[in-house]
């Protein structure tokens, strides 16, 4: 399978961010690639699921925190979250990233929640409901 980042038709605004699907598992890969890019301010809250997740900063600045470590990183820098580990980010310029993760359907839940829930202002209940369906536990500020 061959693809460009033009060719990308799907884009899913979640948690002030745009992600743009480049390859899932359900298109028979083992691993799932998204094209991202966010605001300053942007990023999502503290979490953990049971797939493990890379950022790779192509231009911006995000400040990603894993398992209480926290970073800023540049355009050819990235992070490396192993799966159930509390990790989050934000954007603090204006970036792009590609966010890959191993198999565990992560483009399942972004679908469901670009679909389903209300991100301004955000339905955090309903979040923290879709996430822990799709193994996903929302954590406290600051863990």
């Amino acid at each position: 399978m061959f693809g460009t980042k033009e060719g990308l038709t799907e884009s899913l605004y979640i948690v002030g961010e745009t992600m743009k699907p480049m390859l899932t598992n359900d298109m028979g890969s083992g691993i799932e690639i998204f094209d991202t890019s966010g605001p300053t301010g942007g990023g999502p809250p503290p979490h953990r699921h049971p797939w493990e997740e890379i950022y790779v900063v192509t231009k911006g600045r995000l400040q990603v925190m894993v398992a209480g470590e926290t970073r800023v990183l540049g355009p050819g820098e990235f992070a490396h979250v192993p799966a159930n580990t509390p990790h989050s980010y934000l954007t603090i310029e204006d970036a792009e990233f590609l966010t890959i993760v191993t198999k565990g359907n992560a483009s399942k839940f972004f679908r469901r929640i670009a679909k389903e829930v209300r991100m301004e202002p955000l339905d955090v209940p309903h979040l923290v409901r879709a996430g822990a369906e799709h193994g996903i536990e929302f954590l406290p500020p600051g863990t």
